[in-house]
């Protein structure tokens, strides 16, 4: 049915796709809220021990970025998936820059076993580390490889050696998570904007 329809999802099955978004960016705000908690402990001692959830944290928000990224761009390119994308895209205000499309982010996280498979694969040298959190300019001359880090001075995550900003990834879902609380308080339906051209299958 839904192929059917210039606007990409029937009316009614809007407050599905609001719930599963809205679950998205409360999870997200959740985990950025116990990062900022765990950031502000009372000593250097206390700190060190939340470094763990500090980094949770972050990949938490990331994970919870893209799980929102495949709603609004999916990976699949048949029609019923991107005419619920671009409807979404066009009620919900996404513009096609936003940080929330950052396929590179995704791609880093979905398939982060396989990614990990490559990089035990290169026998590296130097200082190996599954986790860091702290300054970036703290690292050790001799090299260190990382599975994941949270670089706290620039506000930076990483995994396996590609970083990603964090600040635009929470400016943006917080947007997000307004429009959605407004949608849902308006009978669970998006804003209504008529796609003028819909995607070729």
């Amino acid at each position: 049915m839904q192929d059917d329809l210039p606007e990409g999802i029937w009316p009614p099955h809007e407050a599905f796709y609001i719930e599963g978004m809205l679950f998205c960016t409360t999870s997200a705000f959740r985990a950025a809220e116990e990062k900022r908690s765990a950031e502000h402990a009372p000593s250097a001692s206390v700190w060190q021990e939340n470094a763990r959830i500090i980094l949770d944290g972050v990949q938490t928000l990331a994970l919870q970025a893209a799980a929102l990224s495949r709603y609004l761009w999916p990976a699949r390119t048949k029609k019923v998936h991107l005419l619920r994308a671009a409807r979404l895209r066009s009620g919900l205000g996404i513009s096609e820059d936003s940080c929330l499309s950052n396929r590179e982010l995704r791609n880093a996280l979905e398939h982060v076993d396989e990614r990990l498979d490559e990089f035990c694969r290169t026998h590296v040298a130097g200082d190996i580390l599954a986790t860091y959190v702290g300054l970036l300019g703290e690292q050790h001359e001799v090299p260190s490889h990382l599975f994941r880090a949270y670089y706290t001075d620039i506000d930076v995550f990483e995994v396996l050696g590609e970083r990603f900003e964090m600040a635009p990834i929470l400016e943006e879902v917080e947007e997000l998570h307004e429009r959605l609380l407004a949608a849902a308080r308006k009978g669970s339906r998006i804003p209504y904007q008529r796609i003028d051209q819909s995607p070729s299958t």
